[in-house]
């Protein structure tokens, strides 16, 4: 899934309760670290204003066009410590290894095949330190999900527009994937102004799944939460939060 014109408003929609979880494993691991999906620079730039510089990749010229209109409302030294560039997280090569990598927001889960996830794991071991830490999450979709299904949330604009979103799911149990319809309407005094459409598919990983990838791939498994609070990892939890680290 790539964010289009769309992008403008990911961060509208996109408040997460992760800041202080990869804030906290990027200070313990140095002064440098790779973010992949690095989107709107929402985490990098958090993560910057603690002072390690942060390389961000992401495939979507349009998110990254909303990061750097971001880093010019910040600091000259939080907009230093943010590298933004272009790239696959299948295949990116940036010729430099890092004491910490992250993967935030379930951006993981867009790596659709296994021969995706075996890419990407690939490239975070290249990119990665001997004894440097790989932590990222994954979204658990409940067993109960219906096999379609329909949100929808609306924000306040500081504009004074009305932004709603609708997303449109639906489960493909046998190729445990998950398509979503992304629908981005605004409005001002009851007036639609503006719609955007976005599409994508993104995988529905196991935790046993997961756990052989990086085992395979040559990564050690060091902590298995159930959200970002580091509660324990249980069946029903709604997300997998992973911490490894290179052998």
């Amino acid at each position: 899934m790539t964010y289009r014109q769309a992008a403008k408003f990911y961060d509208l929609f996109g408040s997460k309760n992760d800041l202080e979880f990869y804030k906290e494993l990027a200070l313990q691991s140095g002064n440098k670290a790779l973010e992949l999906g690095v989107g709107t620079a929402r985490v990098a730039i958090s993560i910057a204003k603690v002072g390690v510089t942060v390389v961000g990749i992401d495939n979507s010229v349009y998110m990254l066009r909303v990061a750097k209109e971001k880093l010019t409302r910040e600091s000259e030294p939080v907009r230093r410590r943010v590298i933004l560039k272009k790239g696959d997280m299948r295949s990116f090569e940036l010729g430099q290894s890092f004491p910490f990598i992250y993967i935030p927001a379930s951006t993981f889960d867009h790596n659709v095949t296994v021969e995706d996830r075996k890419q990407t794991l690939n490239c975070v071991f290249k990119h990665l330190k001997k004894n440097g830490t790989f932590a990222f999450d994954l979204e658990q979709a409940a067993p109960d999900k219906p096999e379609k299904s329909w949100w929808i949330d609306r924000k306040e604009t500081e504009d004074g527009k009305t932004g709603v979103r609708s997303i449109f799911t639906r489960k493909n149990t046998l190729r445990r994937t998950l398509s979503l319809d992304l629908f981005y309407d605004v409005y001002k005094n009851g007036k639609l102004l503006e719609r955007y459409h976005e599409y994508g598919e993104v995988a529905t990983i196991s935790n046993d799944e997961i756990v052989g990838l990086l085992e395979e791939t040559g990564f050690k498994v060091v902590s298995i939460y159930g959200d970002f609070d580091k509660s324990e990892y249980q069946k029903g939890s709604a997300k997998i939060v992973l911490v490894t680290r290179r052998k």
